[in-house]
């Protein structure tokens, strides 16, 4: 039944221009983001001595840069994503045909959310194009490029849980996508509030609870078992919520 119901979401993606435009409109972005990085790196390297221009990375000043600006654009597009999910159906009263069916509320919340999950793959490997460019010019440095993809996928794991909380909560896609957005903003200021607090205690929960710190580390390569407990807790907690969400329908 998880299938099935995967496959009428996608499906209900494809056949409307919402993902053909989000596709074209990511690729679009993070294409220039590329390309300006690409340029000023070749500028500096060209700008100062070639002893010099070994010490410039080029994983630390395009790749890394790059997947932390596609991190950004999910605050928009994830949201985006997410907020139709069940605002939609419960404003158009369609949310209780699942009920009259096998369907438990479980199954709907992984089956949407492992559909708006594929959409965003389904972006991401629009990006393929940008190893492939690195690869003409000669440049032959993808170590953390694994890492790099792992990290934004995880983060859009994390968002997608977030965002079919949010849209679980509302009729209105407009409130359920502000709702996802404010919530993706906060777990990145508790990560730079960590940073600015004084105390060492409340500095670590803080940078613990916030998504960011767990990102950089995953990004550069250094996944430890603390960050792939916080993305598989995030993600069962935000979908067990969205799950008794449901669950409070009123008949």
């Amino acid at each position: 039944m998880i299938l099935l119901l995967w496959k009428k979401e996608l499906e209900s993606y494809f056949t409307s221009p919402l993902a053909y435009v989000l596709i074209g409109l990511f690729s679009l972005i993070s294409g220039t983001f590329f390309f300006n990085l690409l340029v000023t790196y070749t500028d500096g390297i060209q700008a100062i001595p070639q002893h010099l221009a070994q010490e410039i990375s080029f994983v630390e000043e395009v790749v890394l840069r790059l997947f932390a600006n596609i991190n950004f654009l999910f605050l928009i597009f994830i949201p985006l994503i997410t907020m139709k999910l069940f605002s939609e159906e419960k404003r158009l009263e369609t949310l209780d045909l699942y009920w009259l069916s096998p369907l438990r509320e479980w199954q709907v919340v992984v089956s949407k959310g492992l559909a708006a999950l594929s959409l965003i793959i389904a972006m991401l490997f629009m990006t393929v194009l940008f190893p492939l460019i690195i690869w003409g010019v000669g440049v032959r440095d993808f170590s953390l490029l694994g890492s790099a993809y792992l990290s934004v996928i995880l983060n859009a794991c994390c968002y997608i849980s977030l965002g079919l909380f949010c849209s679980s909560l509302s009729g209105n896609q407009i409130i359920a996508g502000l709702l996802s957005i404010l919530g993706i903003m906060f777990l990145w200021m508790l990560t730079w509030g960590g940073h600015l607090n004084s105390n060492y205690l409340v500095a670590e929960i803080f940078s613990y609870i916030g998504i960011t710190s767990h990102f950089e580390r995953i990004i550069r390569g250094l996944i430890g078992t603390q960050d792939i407990l916080y993305y598989a807790s995030f993600v069962f907690l935000f979908g067990f919520l969205s799950v008794k969400s449901l669950g409070r329908r009123n008949w």
